[in-house]
């Protein structure tokens, strides 16, 4: 993430109609590849697309994976990822009492993983300028909001139960079993199911079996997430690999984790 620290700070009234009136004391961010980045006054009923209006969003941002930081998604995000290091622990003792070393260890690589991700407070939401056109995507800002416009990547990304996290070249042209089988899995890891993180933070389970294999077409910056199968996890944790994809979502291109 940018640090605010270096921003450009301009700020304004963001130039829409729906910002007529005396403007509130509170701020926006826009950062990345926007022509004006900065901090700008926020106004009540101002809306995303008044945000990009005043940023100016350039010709080399990627907005499927632009990421909207929402301050009131922090605390929730906090507690989600606070319960995923509490089952990544609890799963670590249980493998620990069922003598599986291999599965701990994998457990623990990955409970140093999360431990690293940052919370950001990032939400699901439409940021492409010409999609924001469409009253029905175009979302009412809040106080502290922050857009963040990155360039676009070249990668595919596979987490989770294998034998090493992996970074692809991304190939239009490659299915989602091409990939997996360029990042081999674990051997405690799920053979049926795959959780696929979009770079706009959407997420998806996928049948990879034979009796449930889907189609799913991946987006350059997706993330694979492989999933711990259930069956050697303890019964109290059955949600880990859910959890896990959703905190994934919350991670973005340009900051955090995958910060370019």
């Amino acid at each position: 993430m940018i640090a605010r620290s270096i921003r450009r700070v301009a700020i304004a009234a963001l130039c829409i109609g729906s910002l007529a009136g005396p403007l509130a004391a509170d701020t926006i961010y826009i950062d990345g590849a926007v022509l004006k980045p900065g901090e700008y006054q926020w106004h009540q009923g101002a809306r995303l697309h008044d945000a990009v209006v005043a940023g100016q969003v350039s010709a080399q941002a990627w907005p499927l994976g632009a990421a909207l930081l929402r301050q009131s998604a922090i605390e929730p995000q906090q507690r989600l990822k606070a319960g995923v290091l509490y089952e990544l622990r609890a799963n670590s003792l249980y493998a620990r009492g069922e003598n599986a070393p291999e599965l701990q260890r994998l457990l623990d690589r990955m409970e140093s993983f999360v431990e690293r991700l940052p919370v950001t407070g990032r939400v699901v939401a439409q940021l492409d300028p010409f999609q924001l056109l469409i009253p029905s995507k175009n979302d009412l800002l809040e106080a502290g909001d922050e857009l963040v416009y990155p360039r676009r990547p070249s990668a595919v990304r596979v987490l989770g139960a294998v034998a090493a996290d992996c970074q692809l070249p991304f190939d239009a042209a490659l299915q989602l079993k091409e990939y997996l089988r360029q990042c081999p899995a674990h051997p405690a890891a799920d053979r049926n199911y795959v959780h696929v993180i979009q770079p706009d933070g959407t997420t998806e389970r996928v049948g990879i079996a034979h009796w449930n294999q889907q189609q799913v077409t991946l987006a350059v910056g997706a993330i694979i997430y492989r999933p711990v199968n259930p069956a050697v996890l303890s019964p109290e944790t059955q949600d880990l690999n859910g959890d896990m994809a959703a905190l994934l979502a919350t991670q973005y291109s340009l900051g955090g984790r995958y910060s370019e």
